[in-house]
């Protein structure tokens, strides 16, 4: 297959809504912050991140106007969550599981972690963990220690 024309497909719970992305991700991780824990109601949140252009949404969606920085966008069926723009960067992340099925042609390949300070969650993956962002995407590429094992975090502060 041809990595920088592939076109990968997938949908959102209920089919409503269609993402396609062409060519391969920018970058893929985990994100650890908040928001990203609160939207997915979940510890962690993977990602693939392509250039705006590269990602088509079709159907009824609706985004999210908590953030400037964020528009998340879901199905306005079922709610599923399927992208997030990022309008400052002119990028778009679109969650892994929303391209898996049946002809499934992504395959996801995490790089880093993102916010890993703000986890909830020790991940022992050998990837690196950023405070923030990569210095790439604008943050200070600074990284902390990853813990021995993986599980739910302890009260004591991991440097």
């Amino acid at each position: 297959m041809d990595h920088e024309n592939a076109t990968h497909q997938g949908s959102c719970y209920c089919g409503a809504v269609k993402v396609t992305v062409s060519g391969p991700p920018l970058a893929a991780g985990y994100c650890h912050c908040l928001e990203c824990r609160k939207w997915h109601s979940a510890p962690i949140n993977a990602f693939a991140i392509w250039p705006a252009g590269k990602v088509t949404l079709e159907g009824d969606t609706m985004a999210s106007a908590v953030s400037e920085d964020s528009a998340r966008v879901s199905c306005r069926q079922c709610g599923g969550c399927v992208a997030n723009r990022k309008p400052t960067m002119d990028i778009t992340g679109v969650y892994p599981m929303t391209l898996a099925g049946p002809a499934n042609t992504f395959h996801f390949e995490p790089a880093f972690h993102i916010f890993y300070e703000e986890r909830v969650m020790n991940v022992n993956d050998g990837l690196p963990k950023y405070v923030d962002l990569p210095e790439m995407f604008g943050g200070s590429g600074r990284t902390v220690h990853e813990s021995q094992n993986t599980g739910w975090r302890s009260t004591e502060r991991a440097g």
